[in-house]
């Protein structure tokens, strides 16, 4: 048991499955000063350092002594899991590159026809080289073992960004899409369409910049062909539904073009295009793809440019909606022109400074911590970060905020302090912030209120502790927290 584990047997765990080295070690043990410490205390120095994760430690407690390597790529932690694989961010054992490992699971790795399908879709993938596909470097099958190394994106797949965003403004959720459609008319030009597009297979990076994942699946395996649709992959039973009712090859581009459509349609209305169900007859009903509710039902308030994108590429017969993605995307490219130059109350604010604001580079909410004593305004900032994902806490007292950091210095991710009633306390708590040892790297923003811009020159900035004056738009404020977030060394 986890309770049981002294703080010896642990480092011993770490030696023998090779995750740390004897020297950086003893390092670990000069620091503590000796080795009768309690097996937090060696946690804690051991991710501070940043020889280990979390993730590792878990295993080591848990007296797992595999997964922690494949090939020369040593593994940090979970990013991603589906019925199939797992997905990894690890770092090449010479060169500390990050890269993202998708490991076959056991229960399929022993199946030599999953293997071999999951061998191929690698290879397949690994022959596109383009900005909007997330490159792969490496496919590895031995025995059990199955991978494949891919880039690792700073980012989150579009799906989780959907559950914690809702809808997404119109403009943003063009630019997502031009994303995918410019990886999909490459690889079309290849000779590969995707077969397997969803929202879980489309990863926005930290740029704003949208890049697929798992191509390959068309031509693999056998069943999809099947008129009934019974042989068809798990994976590409949606697919199979559609070709089915249309009556069009597994491999036709059109497809990829309706799975594109129903992404767009589900961003910018907030509700998905085709119903949604686990159900295999359901999903292979050619009602399901027939019966689409018109968009405009759902958002009347979507630009018509867009409104005509999304009707043509959910076009039930195959040959009226688009016939390239090369098409689509020329046609969505004028609607974002002409919305931007003519769009009355259009939402032109970067995919960067709007997606991915309230999480971090693991999915996780970032911690903000509001100083703030007024409670109208209180309420009014914990309601604009909740709605991005933040955790937000928040106190009116400075100096409680100081305590905070020294019982736990992870009390926060972020900081903003505001003027508001407490004015000048406010600034000195702020250059405080800088000098501390506990909250130095904590990055933060001191808004100045109404009337407080003589405060100013008393304010110490770095590039993660930035001012703002008011009045401020609560997008400019939004930017800033996320602005020194980024700026973290």
């Amino acid at each position: 048991m986890a309770s049981e584990l002294t703080a010896e047997k642990l480092a011993q765990r770490a030696l023998d499955v090779n995750v740390v080295t004897e020297e950086e070690l003893r390092a670990v043990w000069s620091e503590l000063g000796t080795r009768s410490v309690e097996c937090e205390q060696l946690k804690q120095v051991l991710v501070r350092r940043g020889l280990l994760t979390n993730y590792q430690l878990e295993r080591l407690e848990r007296g797992f002594k595999t997964g922690f390597f494949y090939g020369n790529y040593k593994v940090q932690y979970g990013v991603g899991a589906g019925t199939f694989a797992r997905v990894y961010r690890a770092a090449h054992r010479e060169t500390n590159e990050l890269f993202a490992v998708k490991v076959l699971r056991k229960r399929f790795s022993s199946d030599l026809e999953q293997a071999e399908m999951f061998r191929r879709e690698g290879e397949l993938g690994a022959s596109l080289k383009h900005s909007n596909i997330v490159a792969i470097h490496e496919v590895y099958g031995k025995g059990t073992e199955h991978y494949i190394v891919m880039d690792f994106v700073e980012g989150h797949n579009l799906r989780d960004f959907f559950k914690v965003r809702g809808k997404f403004e119109p403009l943003e959720a063009s630019r997502i899409i031009a994303g995918m459609l410019a990886g999909l008319s490459y690889a079309f030009q290849q000779g590969v369409t995707h077969r397997d597009l969803k929202m879980s297979n489309v990863i926005v990076s930290s740029d704003g910049e949208a890049k697929l994942v798992d191509f390959g699946l068309a031509g693999l395996g056998g069943g999809d062909d099947d008129a009934s649709g019974e042989g068809a992959n798990p994976r590409t039973i949606d697919y199979a539904g559609l070709e089915r009712a249309t009556n069009v090859r597994k491999d036709d581009t059109r497809s990829d073009i309706f799975f594109s459509g129903c992404i767009y349609y589900q961003l910018m209305s907030g509700q998905p295009a085709i119903a949604e169900t686990r159900d295999r007859v359901q999903r292979l009903n050619k009602q399901r793809y027939q019966e689409i509710k018109k968009i405009t039902e759902v958002d009347s308030n979507i630009p018509l440019p867009f409104v005509r994108v999304v009707n043509k590429a959910l076009e039930f017969n195959p040959d009226r909606r688009y016939q390239t993605p090369a098409e689509m995307l020329g046609d969505l490219k004028l609607a974002m022109k002409r919305v931007k130059e003519h769009g009355a109350d259009v939402d032109n604010t970067p995919v960067e400074t709007s997606l991915l604001e309230g999480h971090d580079s693991q999915g996780q909410p970032r911690k903000l911590m509001i100083v703030e004593s007024d409670t109208d305004l209180q309420n009014v900032f914990r309601k604009l970060f909740k709605k991005r994902g933040y955790r937000v806490l928040v106190t009116s007292d400075p100096e409680r905020l100081f305590q905070r950091f020294y019982e736990d210095n992870q009390t926060a991710d972020v900081l903003l302090l505001s003027t508001g009633r407490l004015g000048v306390s406010a600034v000195k708590a702020f250059n405080r912030l800088g000098e501390e040892p506990a909250t130095k790297h904590v990055p933060v923003v001191l808004l100045l209120g109404d009337g407080h811009g003589k405060l100013l020159e008393h304010v110490k900035t770095d590039k993660h502790r930035a001012v703002i004056q008011m009045p401020v738009k609560s997008r400019g404020l939004r930017k800033a927290i996320l602005t020194v977030s980024n700026n973290v060394t």
